[in-house]
């Protein structure tokens, strides 16, 4: 059976720099944090038995802590192994677009990750008011 991780990430130093990591920090008794390697993402995704990752940029509300052309850089470095998939500022609706379309024409990526909780959204506030008959 071939395995797909669906919702990955390569961590850059400004994703694990984050506020929501320092329990992480403090459990594993850490200072600072080291460079991860993608070398060593491949490394969990073959001892996981993990064949394919779609690898996920991350954008909040904060701004990019991985961005697109980060996702980018990773998928050229291993592209029978990774797939791109592209994050948005969604406070700017038309720039989005116009990255979301550079992404998937330039870049190859396959879709767009939009995770509403990172917003202070529930899963379905961007659908409110969009039901027929509303």
């Amino acid at each position: 059976m071939r395995i797909v991780d669906v919702w990955m990430q390569h961590p850059t130093r400004r994703f694990l720099e984050q506020p929501f990591f320092e329990s992480l920090r403090r459990w594993t008794r850490q200072d600072s944090i080291p460079e991860v390697p993608l070398s060593l993402t491949i490394e969990t995704m073959d001892r996981a038995g993990v064949e394919v990752g779609l690898v996920a940029a991350w954008w909040g509300p904060q701004g990019a802590l991985i961005d697109n052309d980060e996702v980018a850089s990773f998928v050229r470095q291993q592209p029978h192994r990774l797939f791109g998939v592209a994050s948005v500022d969604l406070t700017r609706p038309m720039e989005a677009v116009r990255e979301l379309r550079r992404c998937v024409r330039e870049l190859g990526f396959r879709g767009l990750r939009i995770a509403p909780w990172l917003w202070g959204q529930t899963s379905s506030s961007s659908c409110e008011g969009a039901a027929p008959g509303r």
